[in-house]
C-alpha cells in the first residue's frame, strides 16, 4: 500500500509540474499576444479617429475665403494631421522598445540561470566523497569515545524529478540540495557525497535528540531548495552513538545499509 501511494504521489507531482510549465507558457504567450492586439487596436483607433476628424473639418477649412486669419486654419489642420501620425508612430516605437527590452531581460535571465546551474554543479564537485567520509567518521568516533561524547550521522537520500534527470540538470539540482544542507550545518559539522543522490553529514557532539532537531532544520532548508515544483524529493535518516551503535564499524555499517545494494556491493569490494 505504501509503495502504491508513493507511486501515485509521484505521478501527481509529475502531472503538477507538467501542468504548471504548460500553464506558464500559455500565460506568457497569451499576455504577449493580447498586448500586441491592444497596441494594434490603439494605433488603428488613433488613425481612424484622426482621419474621421480630418474629413469632417476639411470642407470647413478649405471653403473659407482667403485672408490673413483664414490661413492659420489650414496650418492648424495640417498640424493636427501630423500630430496624429506622430502619435501613431510613437505608440509603435514604444511597443518595439518594450519588446526589445523584454527580450534583453529574457536573455539576461537565461544567462543568470546558466551561471547559477554551473555554480551549483561546481559546488557539488567540491563536496568530499565516501572515502573521506570513512576517514572522518573513524577520527570523530575515536574522539567521541575518548571524550565520552555523542556522535550522530545523517544520511540524506534525494531523488531528482524525472524531468530533471539529465546529468547537467541533476547536478544543478543536487548542488542546490548540497548548498541547502551546508547552510544548515555548524562549522564543526561536515557534509559528504556517499554516492550519487546520497549525502552524509557527520555531527560531532550531537546526540539522538539533537539530531532530530537538526533533521527538522534540514527538512525546512531542503523543502525551500526543492521549490514549489518539487525538483527533488528527500528522506533523512539519523544514526547516533552511543544510543544506536557501539563501535565505528557498526556506525559505518548502519550508514551503508541505507544506501542502495549496488553501492553496498562496491563498498564491500573496495574493502577487500
Amino acid at each position: 500500500m505504501r509503495e502504491q501511494r508513493t507511486s501515485e504521489g509521484g505521478w501527481i507531482d509529475r502531472l503538477g509540474v507538467i501542468a504548471t510549465r504548460s500553464l506558464d507558457g500559455i500565460l506568457v504567450g497569451s499576455v504577449e499576444h493580447r498586448e500586441m492586439q491592444a497596441i494594434i487596436l490603439a494605433c488603428a483607433a488613433t488613425l481612424i479617429l484622426a482621419s474621421g476628424v480630418a474629413l469632417l473639418i476639411y470642407p470647413v477649412v478649405f471653403s473659407q475665403p482667403v485672408s490673413a486669419h483664414a490661413r492659420t486654419i489650414p496650418v492648424g489642420f495640417f498640424g493636427f494631421c501630423v500630430l496624429s501620425v506622430l502619435l501613431t508612430i510613437c505608440l509603435i516605437d514604444r511597443q518595439a522598445t518594450i519588446r526589445r527590452l523584454r527580450e534583453q531581460i529574457g536573455e539576461e535571465r537565461s544567462r543568470s540561470a546558466k551561471v547559477l546551474r554551473q555554480a551549483n554543479a561546481d559546488l557539488l564537485k567540491t563536496v568530499a566523497n565516501f572515502s573521506l567520509f570513512q576517514d572522518q567518521l573513524l577520527m570523530e568516533f575515536q574522539r567521541a569515545a575518548v571524550g565520552k561524547q555523542s556522535l550522530s550521522v545523517l544520511v540524506i537520500t534525494t531523488r531528482v524529478h524525472e524531468e530533471l534527470s539529465e546529468p547537467s540538470l541533476s547536478s544543478h539540482v543536487l548542488g542546490k540540495a548540497a548548498k541547502a544542507i551546508s547552510q544548515t550545518l555548524r562549522e564543526q559539522d561536515s557534509i559528504y557525497i556517499l554516492m550519487h543522490g546520497h549525502f552524509g553529514v557527520i555531527l560531532p557532539g550531537v546526540d539522538a535528540l539533537a539530531a532530530k532537531r537538526v533533521s527538522a532544520r534540514l527538512v525546512d532548508g531542503l523543502t525551500d531548495a526543492a521549490g514549489a515544483s518539487n525538483r527533488f524529493s528527500f528522506k533523512i535518516d539519523a544514526i547516533s552513538y552511543p544510543e544506536q551503535t557501539s563501535s565505528a564499524h557498526d556506525l559505518e555499517l548502519a550508514v551503508t545499509q541505507l544506501l542502495p545494494k549496488a553501492a553496498q556491493t562496491r563498498i564491500d569490494q573496495k574493502k577487500f
